[in-house]
């Protein structure tokens, strides 16, 4: 009895949680935002003003993402908001690489959009076209009075973390997101994976 015990025991241990990042490019993505939000830890307050060449590098990206311009009128910290966000941004096609080659890998893990019909399909892609829009154009959050709000741009954590997710984060990993299911659908991948899904469904 106690040798069963302890092979169930052992058996418990040997199978565990499964991780939240299965994968390779799981991990990466998640290490991305993770050191992102240190770095928001990082930057000096007074950095536009100590740097001059941050001057020129946070124009160079408000002048490409309106984003940034958005965020540094609302008045809230907006030295240390401009030049994070502009990092943030000029980082981005690091992560929809690395959001692109997840989706892309997860059909072989069968990634429920890998299998959906087309009107689904573009239903989705229009679901996360506007997470992107919205996001990209702070659509949502503008009044500065709003508790959430101040707490993502004055805090450092809450602008490392959730500032970093909703703002750039979000928005990058839909786009990765669109661009998955029309690659999906021009290589014929999803269709096939909507092939075998029914057939393993009969």
């Amino acid at each position: 009895m106690v040798s069963i015990q302890k092979t169930v025991k052992a058996e418990g241990k040997a199978m565990g949680k499964e991780p939240v990042f299965k994968t390779p490019y799981e991990k990466a993505a998640g290490a991305y935002v993770a050191i992102m939000g240190v770095i928001a830890l990082l930057i000096p307050a007074d950095v536009l003003q100590t740097y001059p060449w941050a001057v020129a590098f946070t124009d160079f990206m408000a002048a490409r993402v309106p984003q940034i311009e958005l965020i540094t009128s609302l008045g809230i910290r907006p030295e240390l908001n401009r030049f994070y966000y502009s990092v943030l941004w000029a980082m981005s096609p690091g992560l929809f690489v690395l959001c692109c080659l997840m989706g892309w890998e997860g059909r072989q893990r069968t990634y429920p959009f890998w299998s959906l019909p087309f009107r689904k399909a573009v239903f989705l892609a229009l679901v996360l076209g506007a997470i992107l829009f919205a996001t990209a154009n702070m659509g949502w959050m503008t009044n500065t009075g709003n508790g959430v709000l101040r707490f993502i741009l004055s805090n450092r954590f809450g602008m490392g973390y959730l500032g970093n997710i909703a703002y750039v984060a979000a928005p990058v990993m839909a786009a990765s997101g669109i661009m998955n299911l029309i690659i999906g659908w021009l290589s014929g991948e999803i269709p096939r994976h909507i092939q075998l899904h029914a057939a393993g469904e009969r």
